[in-house]
């Protein structure tokens, strides 16, 4: 026995050794934070049952073999080697149980409908505690994005912003003398004036510096239609192998009417030299827009404790919605038949062309484990909002009202309360739901398959 207990040990420290070598650490968090949600929504359903009086049998965490357990009261507590949940068995959960008539009146099913609501809601309203509480730490610890104030997320190379020393996280608080409260003003601002010199006044962790450059340009839509071989946001770097100065210079060079090399800077693509010719071109105001070099980030600001409870609960009611969007738009007939057409129709090199194969669509537990990978690399805040997501998501799937999720059950305790009368307790037939549950679980297999199978052929790109 002991020899059977080491070897399954063994195993688990195997799997998660090689889930380590294959993922690094962050897969091991991931696997963890996972099993621990879902621990948490086992142990929802457990205390909730226990303060109930209805009889606990077990409670396990992971599925499979058992590699221990031990027994406490009438409860047997332990570790199965598939760390892929948890699990709580409470007597009586359906009229087709057999149990001993001596505690038959402490099955889950002898319970009033309060008591029985209450605890198949445990599970989910756990996630949704947990959801919340992250909520309230992230908005203590991290803060939310400022409704007004931005700071700068990326400095291009080569550029303005470069070239005067902005860094990442700066806050750009004007330029030329105007106020840039707002990235879109900012934004204005550096397009009306290409080729300016101008003060930028930037706040650096609190200290205030000044520094001064020229707006670079780029064309515009309207410059760009004026040449077939430029493109709107390029960059002009040479003229005929002089350096480019400015664009009522350049209009002036190719005025002759004769071919110039032109080098270009295309984003994206490097440098490209074309032979460009025009007797007349645009004005600056029309052919050219400024160009600063930066991309911005919403400046975040910390909540107090009093704070941080109202603006939890309005984030956690918008991700609701949006989960039950999700969800309901996922299981229309047209995106579920979509799902699973374009699954076996698709050439598996195009799979990544579609319009379905992108981030937005359904991930699997595999999936949903790289992306959590990605976010923890990424830094904890991204990595609790994973969290936060998670827990919202399952525990709002787990409220749909089909076996053998608990919405089911919720929804078969209403139905038995509404059809009873008179004190006479009605009891519904489980049989004629076996069928229904059957197809329930062999779709939700289904899709679950599909989707690892596409997460493994086609991972969304987390960045």
């Amino acid at each position: 026995m002991d020899r059977d207990h080491n070897f399954k040990l063994l195993l688990l420290f195997g799997a998660f050794l090689s889930l380590a070598l294959l993922g690094g650490f962050s897969a091991v968090v991931v696997v963890l934070s996972i099993v621990l949600i879902f621990f948490f929504h086992e142990l929802g359903h457990y205390l909730v049952a226990r303060m109930s009086g209805m009889q606990v049998t077990e409670f396990f965490i992971g599925f499979g073999p058992r590699i221990f357990s031990f027994q406490r009261g009438e409860t047997e507590y332990g570790l199965k080697a598939i760390p892929a949940g948890a699990y709580v068995r409470i007597t009586g959960m359906t009229s087709l149980e057999d149990v001993d008539p001596a505690i038959e009146n402490r099955t889950y099913r002898a319970q009033t409908y309060p008591k029985r609501l209450a605890v198949t809601l445990a599970g989910s309203a756990t996630h949704f505690l947990l959801a919340f509480l992250l909520l309230i730490v992230i908005f203590i610890t991290v803060g939310r994005p400022h409704p007004s104030i931005w700071e700068v997320g990326y400095v291009m190379p080569d550029s303005m912003a470069d070239e005067i020393g902005v860094s990442e996280g700066d806050r750009i608080l004007s330029v030329g003398g105007r106020q840039t409260e707002d990235f879109e003003i900012f934004r204005q601002i550096v397009m009306e004036n290409p080729q300016r010199i101008v003060e930028v006044e930037i706040d650096r962790e609190g200290k205030l510096l000044s520094r001064f450059g020229v707006i670079k340009e780029r064309i515009s839509v309207q410059g760009a239609a004026f040449f077939e071989e430029l493109d709107f946001g390029d960059q002009i770097i040479s003229i005929d192998g002089t350096p480019y100065s400015n664009w009522t210079d350049f209009a002036g060079v190719l005025a002759d009417g004769s071919l110039h090399q032109v080098e270009v800077d295309k984003p994206g693509l490097g440098r490209k030299v074309l032979e460009l010719g025009s007797k007349q071109l645009p004005d600056e105001e029309i052919a050219v827009r400024g160009f600063f070099g930066v991309s911005p980030r919403s400046s975040f600001q910390t909540l107090s404790f009093g704070e941080s409870l109202p603006a939890s609960g309005e984030e956690f009611a918008e991700i609701s919605v949006a989960s039950v969007e999700g969800l309901a738009d996922f299981f229309s007939p047209e995106s579920l038949t979509g799902f699973v057409r374009k699954t076996f129709t698709e050439d598996l090199k195009e799979l990544d062309q579609s319009a379905e194969s992108d981030d937005n669509r359904l991930l699997s537990i595999y999936g949903a484990a790289r992306l959590g990978s990605a976010m923890l690399e990424d830094g904890a805040n991204n990595f609790l909002w994973f969290l936060v997501l998670i827990n919202v998501f399952v525990g709002i799937f787990n409220l749909v009202p089909l076996l053998p999720l608990d919405g089911g059950h919720v929804a078969i305790a209403t139905y038995e309360r509404l059809r009873s009368r008179k004190g006479k307790r009605y009891v519904a037939d489980i049989n004629k739901l076996i069928p229904v549950t059957w197809i329930v679980v062999t779709v939700l297999v289904g899709i679950g398959l599909i989707a690892l199978y596409r997460d493994i052929v086609d991972l969304p790109n987390f960045g």
